[in-house]
This record gives structure tokens, sequence and C-alpha cells, in this order.
């Protein structure tokens, strides 16, 4: 540089004064943000960017200003490094951070969103189911046809029912019918109701078959 006594502060004020050239007209010659020109100006260079960035402005402005650029960033870096420490890397990715907070957010929402997801669900998976049964209503009920039509509803429709072993179909209320052929004599009936992840409950109902014709010969 022509002056090795000046600071950089003070050769850029100089050159520029010397160029007749203002901080807004070299921003605009150089496309260098004028925020950044009136920091070295002020010789406040903390405002100033990442050094790589600040070689790019200093190189575009030592060629506007018709001066040596390696000359000019070489001064620059030897003055900041007796001055202030400034990053002499690029960010990593200026939009990380930000980025991450996004995905804290839509993260915290999901798991927020699936425990009241389980909590709802949790009557449909744990707990005690409950049937009730229309018919047969009482125990030992007595026919004298061997067909005899089941009647009932549970609690959840998403339970599991079996009688006597074989799945019902539930209807989405809850509701259910079945037909099964009793044999002659007692006849014991089998309800069970599973919920998912809770209990099961189990229901008994006797039923006699009586054909008619034993039940005249008792007469």
């Amino acid at each position: 540089m022509a002056n090795e006594q000046k600071s950089f502060q003070e050769f850029f004020n100089d050159i520029l004064a010397v160029r007749g050239l203002t901080i807004e007209k070299l921003a605009e010659l150089t496309e260098t943000p004028s925020r950044y020109l009136a920091a070295i100006s002020s010789g406040d260079f903390q405002k100033l960017p990442a050094l790589p960035y600040t070689r790019g402005y200093l190189m575009k402005i030592a060629e506007i200003l018709g001066i040596d650029g390696d000359e000019l960033w070489q001064t620059y870096k030897d003055e900041i490094a007796l001055k202030i420490s400034v990053p002499d890397k690029l960010p990593s990715n200026r939009f990380a951070v930000r980025r991450f907070g996004k995905m804290k957010i839509i993260i915290g929402i999901i798991l927020i969103s699936v425990i009241i997801y389980l909590v709802w669900q949790s009557g449909n998976l744990l707990g005690i189911p409950k049937i009730e049964i229309t018919y047969p209503e009482t125990d030992d009920l007595v026919l004298s046809i061997p067909l005899i039509k089941l009647v009932g509803k549970i609690s959840n429709p998403k339970d599991k029912l079996t009688v006597n072993n074989e799945q019902i179909f539930i209807n989405s209320d809850g509701s259910f019918e079945k037909e099964i052929f009793l044999r002659p004599g007692a006849n014991d009936i089998e309800f069970k109701v599973k919920r998912f992840l809770g209990k099961e409950i189990k229901v008994v109902k006797k039923v006699i078959f009586q054909p008619q014709n034993i039940i005249e010969a008792n007469q």
C-alpha cells in the first residue's frame, strides 16, 4: 500500500477522497452493501461478514479503485488480526439453526398429537369390555325348537366377541345377532368379549332344548 503508516480505515477514506467517490457510489459500482463500506470507513470491522465474504468485497473495491487487491486484502487481515477476532470460515449452513428449530417444533407437535390420540384410544384398547345380552335374558330358558337367535350388544364395537369360540360379526353400534342350533337337553352358550390390550369377560347362558314330543310325553 502507498502509506504503511496509515491504518486500513485511513487508507480507505483517503483513496475514496482521491478518487472522488462516496460510499453510496462505491456501493453501486462494486455491488457491495453500503453498510459494509460504512463499517470499513468507520473502522468498525466487527460489522463485516465472515472473511471469505469480506475478501470478495475487497477484491471488487480494489478493482474499482485501481489498486492491488491481494495487497489490500493482506493489509486488512494484518490489521484485524491485531484488533478483533472474526470468523474466517463461511457458516456451515446459515439456515441450519432455523430449520432445526422448525424441525423441533414439528416433532413436538407430532409427539403431542400421538399422545392425545393414544389417550383418546386408551378406552378402546385398554380396560374391561361390557356385554348386554337381550336374548336369552335369563338362564335355564326352555325351548321346544332346536334354533335360538342370540341378541345383544357390547360396549365397544372394536372388541372381539365369540360365542362358543366362534367369532361373531359386530355392527357399528356394537349390536349383534346370531342363530345357533341346540342339541337336546342343556346347552351352555358361552359369550366371550376381549378388548385388544385389555381384559376378557365371559358370560354363560344355559338354554334347555326339550323337543315337543318329549314335552307331550311328560304331560
